[in-house]
């Protein structure tokens, strides 16, 4: 009866273990040439196949943990009387666990889907051991001998991150799996026991001795000779403290790396709904091949760095995108990746800012698709005041209060000419600009809730990213089409080699070709002698559009500007709020400036961010207005 009882509880334990979702492993992060720039991982785990690891490492392994591997069927009859009788006599305890069954227990840790797996996988009692003597026994029904090793591999702690044997190697002896020798493996291996207690940097003298336990053990297999075994047992631990990248913050490009894992996590292409973007994320084992221009993104940093170094009070923010695909090509800014003085984790390219006078442009594509030519003159002395318009105390002004007397539109984006614009966009309107800036990709201006009066829309007054802004002036450069900016443009599955979708930029025609040419043609003005930028001169002699900002009282500076093959987009300003810290004084460049504008210091960062990004590459013109 007892028997039978037995037969029929064993009958009834479940055998459906959840072997094919795989354990977290990294997601390499390439650049567009296909060099790896980051590695982005929930546990450090490097997948590898068991032909990619030492024949030194697999014997040792069995040996020690499993020596009948071969010869069970998931549990070791012969183990476990061997455990019992020991633990009988002595007061040190022998686990009898295989190989299959720590594999199960590692699953089952990675995978608990209820309260009882959690007990099965911490194995503490005699029938969560029950259990995972069933899981095992079905297991190797459904596994190879070769695939539970493999797995087995892939899956164990060692300590110090290292998840797998192939991170392990890495992290101990900055080698790889593939050339683990026998006195490596004995360390690897024995650490199995307690990683951390046995954690060779900090406690060398219990892991050499663990170490040398294992080696006794190879010698009595007949893996090591007598000599072998006792020359292994004096070597020293031969350490070399190597290291796996641990996500952004070990790139070189951190925050181009953080816009990539921001995508992972909230674009649709990698999953319906959060929780599935989350799931892929933790779960890794991609490769991702992205837009990242490394000239690009050097000659960004470079020039952040050379304007205000990484202690400056003010920061500066860059995006770069390819007009007509929206490609992300380079992020920058002049900070250190991290928490503290001096660091941040955010990415200032995607922090909405007031933009100032670098939102003319978009009015004047407004006008232009109303019918309203460039050619279109108004009176630009100041102080003028909208009669249907909110307009600030004393009336809208121009820099300096200058009165430019009758103008057009290529004048008026030549010296940013405030009046000029207010009327503009009394008759283009408020909100027909603010759908226009909706159209060009723009999505932090309320449109919804703009009366039409807001006229200081002209001026800049709203918020928007830098990134947003180099996507709409991208679109002034490719004919008006509007792309949305994407970072991800090849994913791959490490194991399968199976392709998984990428997020779709949405390339569309935004606005008709001849406006876009057009407001392109007036942005090549602020290069002439007199105008804004005409001190700093153009990229490398090539022909491109680019118009500055200055926000209200100095609080921030923008540039934003390119050719067909690439658009940059420059803020400047202090990420406390530019209100309470205006740039009214900021040391750039080794001296001191005072009131600043666009051009002083957020110019030359442009200007070098566009020589490098475009070095070696062929001069386009712009294109030719209608």
């Amino acid at each position: 009866m007892a028997g039978h009882a037995v037969l029929d509880m064993w009958e009834e334990l479940p055998t459906d273990l959840p072997v094919e979702q795989p354990l977290p492993q990294h997601t390499v992060l390439l650049d567009k040439d296909g060099k790896e720039f980051a590695r982005i991982y929930s546990e450090n785990r490097i997948g590898v196949r068991q032909d990619q690891v030492s024949a030194a490492f697999k014997e040792t392994l069995i040996a020690t943990e499993d020596a009948r591997f071969y010869e069970h069927n998931g549990v070791d009859p012969y183990g476990v009387v061997r455990a019992v009788l020991h633990n009988a006599a002595n007061e040190d305890v022998q686990g009898a666990s295989t190989i299959t069954q720590q594999l199960v227990q590692n699953i089952l840790i990675n995978n608990a889907r209820n309260g009882t797996e959690e007990l099965v996988a911490a194995g503490d009692t005699y029938n969560a051991k029950v259990r995972e003597a069933k899981y095992a026994i079905a297991l190797e029904k459904q596994l190879s001998k070769e695939e539970i090793l493999t797995r087995y591999m892939n899956a164990v702690y060692f300590g110090n991150t290292a998840y797998g044997v192939e991170a392990a190697a890495r992290i101990y002896f900055s080698t790889t799996a593939a050339k683990l020798d026998h006195v490596q493996s004995a360390l690897l291996v024995g650490m199995l026991k307690a990683p951390v207690e046995l954690d060779p940097f900090d406690n060398p003298e219990a892991a050499t001795e663990r170490r040398n336990t294992v080696l006794t053990v190879l010698e009595r297999r007949g893996v090591l000779t007598a000599a072998e075994a006792q020359a292994a047992r004096e070597a020293p631990l031969g350490l070399k403290h190597g290291s796996v990248p641990s996500s952004c913050g070990d790139s070189r490009y951190p925050f181009y790396c953080e816009i990539v894992r921001e995508e992972i996590l909230t674009n649709k292409a990698f999953g319906a709904t959060p929780e599935k973007r989350q799931e892929l994320f933790a779960l890794g084992g991609l490769t991702l091949t992205t837009a990242l221009d490394p000239k690009a993104a050097n000659a960004a940093q470079a020039a952040v760095e050379k304007a205000l170094g990484n202690g400056s009070r003010a920061a500066l923010g860059v995006a770069v995108v390819e007009p007509g695909t929206g490609r992300i090509t380079a992020i920058a800014q002049n900070r250190e990746w991290g928490k503290g003085k001096g660091k941040t984790q955010v990415v200032y390219a995607k922090q909405a800012f007031q933009v100032g006078s670098a939102m003319k442009p978009i009015v004047l594509a407004t006008a232009l698709s109303q019918g309203i030519p460039a050619s279109t003159r108004f009176r630009a002395d100041g102080p003028y005041r909208a009669p249907d318009m909110d307009n600030p105390r004393g009336g809208f002004i121009n820099y300096n209060n200058r009165d430019y007397g009758v103008i057009n539109a290529y004048a008026a984006i030549r010296s940013s000419v405030n009046v000029y614009f207010i009327r503009l966009i009394e008759r283009a309107g408020v909100v027909n600009t603010a759908k226009m800036a909706r159209k060009l990709g723009i999505s932090s201006i309320p449109v919804d809730q703009l009366t039409g009066r807001e006229a200081s829309l002209a001026l800049g007054a709203y918020e928007v990213t830098p990134l947003e802004m180099a996507g709409a002036y991208a679109a002034f450069m490719s004919g008006g089409t509007v792309c949305d900016p994407v970072a991800v443009t090849k994913a791959v599955r490490n194991e399968t080699r199976e392709k998984l979708a990428v997020p779709d930029p949405n390339c569309r025609r935004a606005i008709d070709k001849k406006v876009a040419d057009t407001v392109a043609d007036t942005l090549k003005e602020p290069f002439k002698r007199r105008g804004t930028l005409g001190q700093l001169g153009r990229p490398d002699g090539r022909e491109v559009g680019a118009k500055t900002g200055t926000t209200n009282d100095f609080a921030a500076n923008w540039i934003v500007g390119g050719t067909p093959q690439a658009m940059a987009a420059v803020w400047l300003g202090d990420p406390r709020g530019g209100a309470e810290y205006p740039l009214t004084t900021l040391r750039a460049y080794g001296r001191t400036f005072q009131d600043l504008t666009g051009s002083e210091v957020a110019g030359p960062v442009w200007k070098d961010t566009m020589e490098g990004a475009l070095k070696g590459e062929k001069k386009v013109r712009l294109p030719n207005p209608d």
